[in-house]
């Protein structure tokens, strides 16, 4: 890897780490090439005894997204990143929890970039309405809540041609390939944004997080289609509710929306 892109170090993440986070966590595991870190993180879970554990790749083969998209993930240019937490959260908190996790991304992604970064509903990431970032949230039942995996893919510095099989309008996070970000510190500040969302979130829920997630909502106040298993609807997003589900407006009559039921694009 060249001088100004550095490959991913568990000495550089762990060295920028706080020592409270750093008891929490044991071991910061790097692979060269994985299928994919959501699934690493899951194996893990298994016999994990921290709070938390930390999972990266230089590159996935198998890397995935929402509904089972295939996320591409070229060799030494992004963050594929995922999370094993051992939650005492329950399932009806969960609905807001990948909200959460957005908001505590962008908190931990602004000191990286000048541009303003927006989150379009659920857990989406965009700068310029280009996607630079995506969050997949699975979770196994455990004996004292939920063993959840937060995978975190984000766009650092890819090319046109390692991005041409992205089927969406997508962006990195730097601006200018010449400046080169280095993936350990954005990791850094991603592990210690979470491990203050892991100690809060069991306490408050998504309360807590709703007015800086609306700060930040692509979404609010525009016109939208939304598709359902039955309908097509056309109406205008309102915002979203303590519990994450998006509040939409059709035809003066307003519907809570669950990520898990609908797609939704701007018109």
């Amino acid at each position: 890897m060249t001088e100004n892109n550095p490959n991913l170090s568990e000495k550089s993440i762990k060295t920028n780490l706080s020592e409270p986070l750093l008891k929490e966590i044991g071991s910061i595991f790097i692979e060269d090439s994985t299928e994919s870190t959501n699934d690493n993180a899951k194996e893990h879970l298994k016999t994990q005894k921290n709070l938390f554990s930390v999972h990266l790749a230089e590159q996935q083969t198998s890397g995935r997204g929402r509904n089972k998209k295939k996320w591409v993930s070229p060799h030494g240019q992004n963050i594929y990143l995922s999370l094993g937490w051992k939650s005492s959260i329950n399932h009806s908190q969960l609905e807001g929890l990948s909200l959460a996790v957005a908001t505590s991304l962008i908190s931990s992604l602004k000191e990286f970039t000048s541009s303003d970064l927006k989150i379009k509903w659920p857990n989406d990431l965009l700068i310029n309405k280009k996607k630079i970032s995506g969050i997949l949230i699975e979770t196994t039942d455990s004996k004292k809540g939920l063993d959840i995996v937060i995978g975190i893919g984000i766009n650092v510095h890819m090319d046109e041609s390692e991005g041409v099989d992205i089927d969406q309008s997508w962006g990195n996070l730097e601006e200018f390939p010449s400046n080169k970000l280095d993936r350990n510190k954005i990791i850094v500040s991603i592990i210690s944004e979470m491990y203050e969302l892991f100690k809060e979130y069991p306490k408050s829920g998504f309360k807590n997080y709703l007015q800086a997630f609306e700060s930040h909502n692509l979404l609010k106040d525009k016109l939208c289609k939304v598709n359902t298993d039955n309908e097509t609807l056309e109406g205008k997003v309102l915002g979203v509710n303590e519990k994450g589900e998006l509040l939409f407006e059709n035809d003066g009559e307003i519907q809570h929306l669950r990520y898990g039921e609908v797609s939704i694009r701007e018109l």
